[in-house]
Order: structure tokens, then C-alpha cells, then sequence
């Protein structure tokens, strides 16, 4: 397939995505509804102007905003039916397979309890599974601005769910303020109760974080990881140990990371031989879907077609899927390539 095509092909070849929020990922017009049901916002009178509301002066205005939107998710309905459209919506953008976080955490003081929202959750993506060609595997991101001392009770909370769609545990949050090293304790009992597990890290704070995701929490990937190119021996050891970066290019611009895609350090570090997965993060809030990300390669760094198979196989490599599952999904994969259908090539 000649390069020139390559921007068509983007949109119809088989995708992984493992580093997406379902909070972030909604769709517009179905937080607009919500704005109108629930009502306290007569500034946003369309969903032009609920758009407009996501544009980030930084990472902690970001953050702000992130809350905000919370406000208006108030029911198990809201959570199942949004959950089930996020899935569509990444169904019909041919992504076969998602790992999905999501934060119950966040919505307890909307008055419902993390039972109800974690078992809607789960309903609605077991109802996209159904009615779409796409699974997921749900990580309970337990965030760290609650604090460490509450941590290892929220990660016991998901343990009911472990073989009923929740598959990992997550952190994420205000990196600086909540270093991975406090919740030691939480992500061992995590591995104890046969959870895995992924970190951010990197992101809004440097090598450091990286460094105590994989030595303090013993982190199997990195959310972002990014800053990791700011200390050559730690880019050494995440390659010698092949651990996987959850990468996602148009957030660390949108939240002020990076200025540019050019001072972004994906393009080096993946020419390097690191393991880099391509991810939206929040598409919804950052205006930019995981067919922009693999868009904005092809258009800004020249990726090719090889490049292209690469990134999504290291996604299916770097999941938590059982080792038959990742065998079928590759299926897929070089079946599109091979002969531009979803069938196995044999």
C-alpha cells in the first residue's frame, strides 16, 4: 500500500486503544442532555458552547474542568448509557479491543455509591460488547488526590468486580502532590488480589515519577511515561524491560506538556526501540480521537504503513488480554493488512 493512502486506511484499520478515560471520552451531545436535565448551567445553550468549555490553560485548569463535568452525571443511567455510547463511539472508529479506565471515586458526592456506579458502568459496556465489535476491560483508576490511606480500601472495593469486567487498577490524578511511592501498599494488594496494574507517570512530573512507578509500585505499564526522555538510564531500563508507554501526543500538548508534536519525544523514543502504545487519554476534552492520533503520525512525523502495524501490535502485546485472546486479535490485525478485511489471513 503506497503511502499516500495511508491517510484513508487510518480510519477503517483495526485499533487497540489501552489509555482512555470513559469520563473523558463522552460524547458531547450526551453530556448536553445531562446539562439539560439537570440543569445550572444557562451559560451552555448548545453543544458548540459546551465545546468551547473544554479548553485548558494547563494541566490544572484541566483538572478543574474534569470535576465540573462530574457534576452532571447523577444517576446509574447516566453512567451505563454513557459508558455503552463511549464503546460505540470507539467501536465505529474500528478500535477492536480498549482497555477503559474509570473513576467512581469522583462521583460520590453526587450522592451515588461506587457499587451502583462501578456495576453500571459494567452493564453498559457489557451492552455495547453485545451490539458492537469491540471488548473492553474496565481499570478502576483509584486517583491519588484522595491520599494513600484510603487507597488500599478502594482497590478491595473493585474486588468483587474482578472476573465480572474489571480487570486492573489504575492511578492517576495530580502526579506532583501524590508521588506513586505512597501507595505502595494499595498496589500490592492489588497484585495480591490478581489485579494488574498501570501508573501515570511522567506526565506532570518528571523522571522521578517514572522511576517509583516501576520500583515502588511495580508498575507492568506507564500511563504517559513521556518524561522518562529526560533521564537516559531510565529510558535504558524501560527498554531493556520492554515496559510499556501508554503514549497519548494531544493531551501532553493540550495540558502544556510539550508546545509542539516536534518537541514531543514520541518520535525519538520509539525510532529507539522503547515500547510505545498510541491512546487518546480524554478524547472528548481534547478534541482529538485515537484515528487523530494515528492521523497526526502519519501527517506531522511521516509514519509509514509498517510503522503504522507496529504501534497497534505493541498495544495488543502490552494488554492485559489472556495470551489466546491477544493470538486472535493480532489475527485481525494482519488480516486487515494483508488482504483489507477483519478475517485471519490463515
Amino acid at each position: 500500500m503506497e503511502a499516500r493512502f495511508l491517510p484513508e486506511v487510518i480510519g477503517t484499520m483495526p485499533k487497540v486503544e489501552l489509555h482512555v478515560h470513559l469520563e473523558g471520552a463522552f460524547t458531547y451531545e450526551f453530556l448536553f442532555g445531562l446539562i439539560q436535565k439537570y440543569g445550572g448551567e444557562e451559560r451552555i445553550s448548545s453543544v458548540d458552547e459546551l465545546s468551547r468549555r473544554f479548553v485548558f490553560r494547563d494541566f490544572a485548569h484541566f483538572i478543574e474542568t474534569w470535576f465540573w463535568k462530574n457534576r452532571f452525571f447523577r444517576s446509574p443511567a447516566d453512567f451505563e448509557e454513557s459508558a455503552r455510547l463511549v464503546l460505540k463511539n470507539l467501536s465505529d472508529q474500528n478500535v477492536i479491543y480498549a482497555e477503559a479506565f474509570f473513576s467512581p471515586w469522583d462521583f460520590v458526592s453526587n450522592g451515588l455509591r461506587v457499587e451502583e456506579i462501578t456495576e453500571a458502568t459494567i452493564s453498559g459496556m457489557k451492552s455495547a460488547e453485545r451490539e458492537f465489535p469491540i471488548r473492553c476491560g474496565l481499570i478502576a483508576d483509584i486517583v491519588r488526590d484522595y491520599g494513600a490511606e484510603a487507597a488500599e480500601e478502594r482497590v478491595r472495593q473493585m474486588a468483587p468486580y474482578l472476573d465480572r469486567g474489571v480487570i486492573g487498577i489504575g492511578l492517576g490524578g495530580n502526579e506532583r502532590d501524590f508521588p506513586p511511592e505512597l501507595f505502595q501498599t494499595a498496589f500490592r494488594t492489588a497484585r495480591q488480589l490478581g489485579f494488574r496494574t498501570t501508573v501515570h507517570a511522567g506526565e506532570a512530573s518528571g523522571p522521578a515519577s517514572v522511576w517509583n512507578a516501576v520500583t515502588a509500585l511495580e508498575a507492568e505499564r506507564i500511563g504517559h511515561g513521556v518524561r522518562a526522555s529526560e533521564d537516559h538510564r531510565l529510558l535504558e531500563v524501560l527498554k531493556e524491560r520492554q515496559i510499556p508507554l501508554e503514549v497519548c501526543i494531544t493531551s501532553n500538548l493540550k495540558t502544556g506538556v510539550y508546545s509542539s508534536v516536534e518537541e514531543h519525544p514520541f518520535d525519538k523514543m520509539f525510532k529507539d526501540g522503547l515500547m510505545l502504545t498510541v491512546n487518546s487519554d480524554d478524547p472528548s476534552m481534547f478534541g482529538s480521537s485515537i484515528t487523530d492520533e494515528f492521523a497526526l503520525l502519519v501527517n506531522k512525523l511521516g509514519y509509514s504503513e509498517e510503522d503504522l502495524i507496529e504501534l497497534t501490535l505493541n498495544a495488543v502485546g502490552s494488554s492485559f488480554l489472556p495470551i489466546d485472546d491477544k493470538r486472535a486479535l493480532i489475527g485481525k490485525i494482519f488480516g486487515f493488512w494483508l488482504n483489507g478485511s477483519g478475517d485471519s489471513p490463515g
